[in-house]
């Protein structure tokens, strides 16, 4: 599954009717239900049915997650809720969770997490960033990688070792 997710203060949190209409304003061709409640709905949100949609989330927020870092911790900043807008990764679902992202990100003067490249972005670039225009992130969260280096150590030599010795008796033995 990917997720977008849009921090931003709960008071300013729009009705579905006019985040639906502000969709459709910023040309959008995704049809938003207008009477869902977004401070209470959790679960799939179809756009306009089953075919195309996304899971919609909100949450409180309080303390960042690893996966935020330390950089978009202070782009956060002090907002309280998190909308998480989850989907397959079909296109459709994509161009609805993208678009339905960007325009709450832009009402809500909130900071959208695009967690695919780990971007964070900015209320005044998010619709650049829905279209697949050109944006700037305000912050990029890079992963660690978690594979330790290998390194040979003495145990290591003494299993390569005997490997050796062994590929070398089979061979002298069947000769």
């Amino acid at each position: 599954m990917i997720t977008y997710h849009v921090f931003l203060d709960r008071t300013r949190l729009p009705d579905a009717a006019d985040w639906a209409r502000v969709i459709r304003e910023a040309g959008f061709e995704v049809e938003l239900n207008p009477d869902f409640a977004p401070a209470s709905y959790s679960g799939y949100l179809p756009c306009p049915d089953d075919r195309t949609g996304f899971e919609y989330y909100l949450e409180s927020f309080a303390e960042p997650t690893i996966e935020i870092g330390e950089h978009g911790a202070k782009v956060i900043g002090q907002r309280n809720s998190v909308a998480s807008l989850r989907f397959s990764g079909r296109p459709s679902d994509r161009d609805a969770a993208s678009a339905a992202a960007a325009t709450l990100t832009a009402m809500s003067d909130g900071v959208l997490f695009d967690t695919e490249p780990g971007h964070f972005i900015s209320a005044a670039e998010a619709l650049a960033w829905a279209r697949n225009e050109r944006y700037q992130p305000i912050a990029t969260y890079h992963r660690r990688a978690m594979r330790r280096k290998a390194r040979l150590t003495p145990p290591i030599i003494l299993r390569l070792l005997i490997i050796l010795f062994l590929v070398v008796a089979i061979y002298w033995l069947r000769r």
